[in-house]
C-alpha cells in the first residue's frame, strides 16, 4: 500500500475525531507512542536521524509513531486493524504465524527494510510507519494477551471515577495518572553499553514473549485498583516504553548502516 500526501492529509484531519474516542483502545496512547520514538531518535546518531527523516518525506517522528492509530478512524485502512497486536488463550504458545497480525508485520517490515534500496520510497516510509508503531505496540503488554478477553478490552474497571477497561488502563489511564515523562522512560532503567547490545539484539516474537511475562503481573488487579497496583505497573509502563525506544534505534541503525 502507497502513502500519498491526499492520505497523509486526511489521516491528520481524523485526529481532531479521535480525540473524542472514548470507547477505543490504542496502545500508548498518542503520548506513549511519542516518547518511543523520541527515545529513539535519542539512541540515534545524526546521519541515520537524517536517513529516516528523509524517508517520512516531512512527517515529524510523533506523526509517524501516530500514524497507524490515527488512521483507524478512516475504514479504507481497516484491513490493517488487526496488525496491531496478536492474542493467544492463555496458556496457548505464542508464535510467529501469518498474516494478519503484529508479530508477523513487524517482522516483515524489518525484513523489507533490510532491503530498502531495491523499494520505491513510498514502500520504504509505509514501513517506516509501521516499524515506528508497531514497535510501540509489542512493547504494550496487553497487545499480546489473550483473545478471550480481547486484549483486556473486555475486562471492565473503574479508574478515576470513570469507566476503563483493562487494555484502556494500560494504553493511557495510568500515563496520565502518573503523568509519565520522556524523562521517566529515558531513565526507568541504566544499561551498561553491554546490557544495551544484548536488549538490542532479538526479533518481534522474543520481544513479543518478554511483553506477555508480565500479564501475570498486569490480570492481577485489585477491585478497586489500588495505589500499590498503579505504581508497580508505572514501572512495567516505562520501562517497556524505554525498550520500544531502544529497540527501535537499534534496527534503524541496523536498517541505514550501510547508506
Amino acid at each position: 500500500m502507497k502513502i500519498t500526501f491526499s492520505s497523509i492529509k486526511k489521516s491528520l484531519l481524523l485526529v481532531l475525531l479521535l480525540s473524542f474516542s472514548t470507547t477505543i483502545s490504542w496502545a500508548w496512547g498518542e503520548k506513549g507512542h511519542s516518547m518511543v520514538a523520541e527515545i529513539a531518535f535519542n539512541n540515534l546518531d545524526a546521519k541515520t536521524k537524517n536517513i529516516v527523516l528523509k524517508y517520512l518525506d516531512g512527517m515529524s517522528i510523533e506523526e509517524a509513531a501516530n500514524w497507524m492509530d490515527v488512521i483507524k478512524k478512516d475504514h479504507s485502512y481497516d484491513h490493517l486493524k488487526p496488525y496491531h497486536y496478536a492474542d493467544f488463550d492463555k496458556g496457548t504458545k505464542v508464535k510467529d504465524t501469518c498474516c494478519d497480525n503484529i508479530i508477523f508485520q513487524l517482522t516483515k517490515s524489518i525484513k523489507e527494510l533490510k532491503n530498502y534500496k531495491k523499494l520505491s520510497k513510498e514502500d520504504i516510509k509505509t514501513h517506516l510507519l509501521y516499524l515506528f508503531h508497531l514497535m510501540g505496540d509489542l512493547h504494550q503488554p496487553l497487545h499480546i494477551a489473550y483473545a478471550s478477553d480481547k486484549g483486556g478490552n473486555d475486562v471492565k474497571l473503574t479508574f478515576n471515577d470513570k469507566h476503563t477497561n483493562l487494555h484502556g488502563l494500560f494504553d493511557y489511564g495510568i500515563i496520565e495518572k502518573k503523568e509519565i515523562t520522556l524523562k521517566d522512560c529515558m531513565n526507568a532503567k541504566k544499561y551498561s553499553s553491554q546490557e544495551l547490545d544484548k536488549i538490542s539484539k532479538g526479533n518481534p516474537l522474543s520481544w513479543a514473549l518478554e511483553s506477555r511475562s508480565y500479564l501475570d503481573e498486569i490480570y492481577a488487579y485489585p477491585t478497586p485498583i489500588s495505589d500499590a497496583y498503579i505504581e508497580k505497573n508505572t514501572q512495567i509502563i516505562e520501562q517497556q516504553i524505554q525498550l520500544a525506544g531502544i529497540r527501535l534505534a537499534a534496527v534503524l541503525k541496523e536498517t541505514f548502516k550501510e547508506n
